[in-house]
């Protein structure tokens, strides 16, 4: 049995849940939602606190990792996406960064017109309900609530002088300001809750009878007919269903699922479509180029405890959680102070590319006993934000149940491992800056090291990507592009694409804000032309 609606959105993550939201506002459009996952019920996820534990036990993901790594000393990657209502926004880490401008200025100038960061910027102003002091470049009205990070740890105050005494700038506002300095971290958080695409976007359009989304709804191929994409298969309670798109089909599935579910459709590259005996229906470079932000983390023992420490001793953890659940107060409504910095570890780069993450809290933070506590502790995460190296995204086999081939070659470029070196130097020094001696311990990650070699050695032994995959079907003009800047794919009539694998390249921050601006505007555009569809085409 097959249905029709007017556009079938494939994928319910960052950028599906806000075009379902967009385009269902149009009464006369029947829109289609198709998620793999499940509902997005859980307290773990509506909780900002419930993130750690999610990402220790793997839940609400699709479970992927990467092939051995030649560059990282063969080892293999955790590649944790979402699968679930609101994809990989209800599992993250609420980073909420708009990246910098020459991020979208360099897309404009690489083909992708009209995304360059004066077209994009009303966008990412237009989703946002920014939560601090008022601001002409902040928005206000939108759907996705940003929080500023914040902390009373006495060790606060010392880490501002640390970031001064090594020289680094201030920033009271790098999404409004530009975006180079240290100030707090901003969240995706609004009124104590997560504020996921599910949460902010779609909760609210599910009222509308002209929304329908499914769950549980595992996309298997793409129907193309005469170079026009008809609609969509998909495995759903063990049975093959067939939806068909009158207007649109858009995939939403991310870096890595969209371009499988395109591979598996013969849409790629003809020589390995050829070799995994799939009918080739368009020659495109789908799944090549892919990227992701590698970081490294440093470590110290710290003298005192933190007031995150003390929150999460046992007894006061569970008061924590039903504060938190029932009445959205209390410390499980926030996540711990984190401070951020950008900056270029050579004056003449168009841009920051290097990320710090200061975090007030050790990676083995965790619940504790009375009498048994936790070391306590800090540390630095260093993210490369300029990464030249890529990898691929192709498939394992003709299966749709198999998971895809993920290959990094995450310092195949030399330039990479020079800049996350440098950023590496910087961070031990503030870290070991004078004006932390008061709460400093032992510096345990990495153990003191000085010689280029040493610190070579130590990110290919422990360098990891940070969840960010993107750019494997990039958007543009030319040799290397799969769509072409209104975001349908090259040759194929009907077949948009809107998630991180249209990215010509990574932004220089954490992708989630950016790409709900990008579904934003798609949408935008594409219903500013559904009168093309309405003069005849549309059935």
């Amino acid at each position: 049995m097959s249905e029709t609606f007017d556009y079938i959105i494939v994928g319910a993550g960052s950028a599906g849940c806000v075009l379902a939201n967009r385009l269902s506002r149009d009464e006369g459009a029947r829109v289609l939602l198709l998620e793999a996952g499940g509902r997005d019920m859980h307290p773990l996820i509506s909780i900002p606190v419930g993130a750690a534990p999610m990402l220790r036990g793997r839940m609400f993901q699709w479970g992927d990792s990467s092939e051995p790594d030649p560059t990282l000393m063969g080892r293999s990657q955790w590649v944790p996406h979402g699968r679930v209502l609101g994809g990989t926004s209800s599992i993250n880490f609420f980073a909420a960064t708009r990246g910098h401008a020459a991020d979208y200025d360099r897309w404009a100038e690489a083909g992708a017109h009209g995304w360059d960061h004066k077209s994009l910027s009303p966008f990412l102003k237009e989703i946002e309900h920014w939560c601090g002091p008022a601001d002409p470049r902040r928005g206000s009205d939108g759907e996705v609530g940003i929080v500023e990070s914040a902390s009373c740890d006495p060790i606060m105050p010392a880490w501002f002088d640390a970031v001064a005494g090594q020289g680094g700038a201030l920033n009271s506002d790098y999404n409004a300001n530009e975006q180079e300095g240290f100030g707090w971290l901003q969240f995706s958080i609004r009124d104590g809750r997560r504020s996921s695409s599910a949460r902010a976007f779609l909760r609210p359009a599910m009222r509308r009878p002209n929304l329908t989304v499914r769950t549980g709804a595992h996309a298997t191929r793409i129907i193309v007919e005469k170079e026009r994409a008809k609609g969509i298969e998909y495995l759903q309670s063990g049975k093959s269903r067939r939806a068909e798109a009158a207007v649109r089909l858009i995939l939403c599935l991310g870096a890595i699922n969209t371009p499988h579910l395109l591979l598996l459709s013969g849409i790629g590259p003809a020589d390995h479509l050829g070799g995994m005996g799939v009918p080739v229906i368009a020659d495109l470079p789908v799944g090549l180029g892919l990227q992701d932000h590698l970081a490294v983390e440093t470590g110290w023992t710290r003298n005192d405890h933190s007031a995150l420490h003390a929150s999460l001793r046992i007894d006061r953890l569970g008061v924590n959680m039903l504060r938190a659940g029932m009445l959205r107060s209390g410390p499980g409504t926030r996540l711990p102070g984190v401070l951020v910095g950008f900056e270029r570890t050579d004056p003449a780069l168009r841009q920051p590319d290097i990320e710090y993450l200061l975090n007030l809290a050790p990676p083995h933070a965790d619940r504790w006993w009375p009498g048994r506590p936790y070391k306590d502790g800090y540390g630095i995460r260093v993210q490369l934000m300029s990464q030249r190296s890529t990898g691929r995204v192709s498939l394992r086999s003709t299966d749709p149940m198999d998971r895809p081939r993920i290959e990094y070659h995450s310092l195949a470029d030399p330039r990479d491992l020079a800049a996350l070196r440098e950023g590496l130097r910087r961070a031990i020094a503030l870290g070991n800056a004078p004006e932390l001696a008061p709460f400093r311990g032992e510096q345990i990650l990495p153990a003191p090291i000085n010689t280029d070699d040493e610190l070579d050695d130590f990110i290919r032994q422990t360098a990891a990507q940070q969840y960010h995959p993107a750019s494997t079907c990039r958007m543009g003009t030319g040799e290397g592009t799969v769509v072409d800047p209104d975001l349908n794919v090259h040759g194929l009539d009907r077949l948009g694409i809107v998630d991180t694998s249209v990215m010509p390249h990574l932004i220089s921050g954490h992708p989630n804000l950016p790409t709900m601006a990008m579904a934003a505007k798609a949408a935008a555009h594409w219903l500013g032309d559904k009168a093309t569809y309405d003069n005849g085409d549309r059935r």
